[in-house]
């Protein structure tokens, strides 16, 4: 799968079918998107591409105050969207031009000159063009006036509720990783290479693989914070069983700038992992980030932490390892 930046001109010589969304937790609708995407690929010989936007819409529309915590990081977005299928994916830069841009100068300009699409899907809900005047019976319209198939992929829901980025937002700042797990498919996760850290968790007796990949929002803050119950990928042929904090640290950093880190203890391991990729799997939520008095107190919940963890995880003593393959997907 490759990557691309806008669209570049050489891009020109290949003809393409295209999902348009904003991809924003690749959820189980974005999944049915993206594969229906993939299978009309296949039939007429197309090359399957998905096209999205950075920043997100919304973000760029939002008015001072207002916030939109990211569910999944660019790393992720791009893993997720390729798990699917998809062979390339292209970010446009979501700037005043895009934003006024008609139906018609997207359609043409984007999908036919820039794309040579000749299948396009999106949702039923999608809109385009300056002020939303697009809808998908705009693109229907415009794709029979420019030469590209428009399928429509129909809302998909889970209970009684469509399946949305907003729903799975929600999930994860109520902190109900099942709805969030529901809702994606598979458990929640964040994939982020591993950096140098203070080490203050190996003084501590629970050395920590440290990640600074935790998707936040134009203010820096995050979808999900706190401590977690969790599995580990990349690091063994086999899952590692682990409890990872998204943290600002407040405990050991009064006074300086907030930035959320991703610290995972992994249980009954050891090596050399800096500049490993990683996948961590959130499985469920034990309790909020807190500051405490000092670092024996700290040191006693991270204790306590752990301990819960291994419940959860199926681990009763550090002598039941799990072995379980996990998904080779990054």
């Amino acid at each position: 799968m490759k990557v691309f930046r806008g669209v570049p001109p050489e891009w020109r010589k290949f003809d393409c079918a295209v999902a348009i969304g904003n991809f924003d937790g690749v959820h189980r609708g974005h999944q049915a998107l993206l594969e229906q995407t993939v299978q009309a690929a296949d039939i007429r010989g197309l090359m399957p591409c998905a096209v999205t936007f950075e920043p997100h819409p919304k973000e760029f529309f939002s008015k001072d105050g207002a916030n939109l915590p990211r569910v999944i990081n660019m790393r992720d977005r791009v893993l997720d969207i390729g798990a699917c299928g998809i062979q390339r994916v292209f970010f446009l830069n979501f700037n005043e031009r895009l934003a006024s841009m008609t139906p018609r100068q997207f359609a043409q300009e984007i999908l036919v000159e820039g794309l040579h699409a000749r299948w396009v899907t999106v949702g039923e809900d999608f809109h385009f063009g300056a002020k939303s005047a697009g809808n998908v019976d705009t693109l229907i319209e415009l794709g029979k006036e420019l030469g590209f198939e428009v399928e429509i992929t129909p809302t998909l829901y889970h209970g009684n509720e469509r399946i949305s980025s907003t729903r799975l937002r929600k999930a994860l700042a109520d902190n109900d990783m099942y709805e969030a797990t529901k809702l994606l498919g598979h458990h929640y996760h964040v994939t982020g290479r591993i950096i140098h850290g203070q080490q203050l968790g190996r003084q501590l007796g629970f050395p920590t693989i440290n990640m600074d990949c935790i998707p936040v929002d134009k203010y820096g803050e995050p979808a999900i914070r706190g401590v977690y119950a969790v599995f580990v990928h990349g690091l063994a042929p086999y899952r590692l069983a682990g409890v990872a904090t998204v943290t600002s640290r407040p405990t050991v950093t009064v006074g300086q700038p907030k930035k959320y880190l991703l610290e995972t203890h992994i249980f009954d391991y050891s090596g050399d992992c800096y500049g490993h990729l990683a996948r961590i799997e959130f499985i469920e939520k034990l309790r909020d980030d807190q500051k405490f008095a000092g670092l024996d107190e700290l040191k006693a919940a991270i204790n306590a932490d752990a301990q819960k963890a291994r419940q959860i995880l199926g681990l009763a003593t550090s002598d039941d390892p799990i072995t379980e393959l996990p998904p080779d997907r990054f």
